[in-house]
């Protein structure tokens, strides 16, 4: 957890920044960064700076709305760490600061619904910004590593109302790609062996005389979790994301049962439930391969994985 003196300092900067956002020239989006290094969430941002008012006014809202539950939720880890600590006055004062800064971001938001003026801000070595009636925010959660996880659930709540390909489209899929995966039932052969379940090319082998019931379990939950994944990477593909196929990271999300799937240095995430995948070492990287080609037209090359390798029996 980012202790206290360090988010003081953190918040402190904020500030310092949104003071100098503030005078900038309104309506400009300034550096803008270029589409080839740019994450969607950039791309995206970038689009909405000149885009329509009607969904900058609605990003803006979600984005504001999505920080504000960040810091209360930040509030409630530093009130119950206060209970246990021998800092508890520094940890209840940087509650309150927190719990105050994120009432002042409803306030902004509350400008908004007001039809006050809204303003997005791109920056090439910045976080976006939103401005309402000249007051700046910086869209940067409290916490650096997890700036990502917070802004794909950003652009998750944005684009469920809004067709964000024709925001940041720029390349042309090479096939339909499904919204979401399907429901998997995995395929079983049982030999003297082992018994092995496979779906679209993933193969897991069991030894033979294990618990078949526990088998089954870690079957279907490998290959639906495989699945989404797949799925959910194919689609940031066909909306012009670069997924760089030997750096993808899983990280744990604070308080939260998501995961944070990292895709590319640009900042690019998924944030999807994957506990068998997170919980399993270097399981992603075996997977990465597969991941890659499940959604082609050839289909994807086999991949056999033993559950006694993975730490599973």
């Amino acid at each position: 957890m980012v202790g206290p003196g360090r988010f003081a300092a953190r918040f402190a900067n904020g500030l310092v920044l949104v003071m100098i956002l503030a005078g900038s020239s309104p309506g400009v989006a300034q550096d803008e960064p270029a589409d080839n290094t740019a994450s969607r969430y950039q791309r995206t941002v970038s689009a909405l700076v000149t885009g329509e008012e009607t969904e900058r006014r609605r990003f803006a809202t979600i984005a504001l709305l999505e920080l504000a539950e960040i810091y209360l939720a930040e509030a409630d880890l530093a009130r119950g760490e206060a209970r246990e600590s021998d800092r508890a006055g520094r940890l209840l004062g940087w509650s309150r600061a927190v719990e105050q800064y994120a009432g002042q971001l409803m306030l902004v938001r509350d400008d908004i619904e007001l039809g006050l003026p809204v303003e997005l801000r791109s920056h090439a070595h910045e976080v976006p910004a939103v401005s309402v009636a000249g007051r700046t925010i910086l869209l940067a959660h409290p916490r650096k590593d997890q700036q990502p996880g917070y802004e794909q659930a950003v652009l998750t709540r944005f684009c469920t109302g809004t067709r964000c390909n024709e925001l940041t489209r720029t390349l042309v899929a090479e096939a339909p790609i499904p919204m979401s995966a399907a429901s998997v039932s995995p395929r079983w052969e049982f030999s003297a062996a082992g018994p092995v379940c496979s779906h679209a090319g993933l193969s897991l082998t069991f030894r033979a005389g294990g618990q078949l019931g526990l088998q089954r379990s870690l079957c279907e939950q490998l290959m639906q979790e495989a699945e989404e994944l797949a799925t959910e990477l194919a689609w940031q593909q066909r909306h012009s994301v670069a997924v760089d196929w030997d750096a993808l990271e899983i990280l744990p999300t604070p308080q939260r049962p998501e995961h944070l799937i990292l895709l590319n240095s640009a900042g690019d995430s998924l944030l999807l439930t994957l506990p068998l995948v997170y919980g399993t070492p270097a399981l992603l990287g075996q997977l990465a391969p597969w991941l890659q080609q499940r959604h082609r037209r050839e289909g994807a090359s086999p991949l056999h994985l033993h559950a006694a390798e993975l730490g599973w029996e």
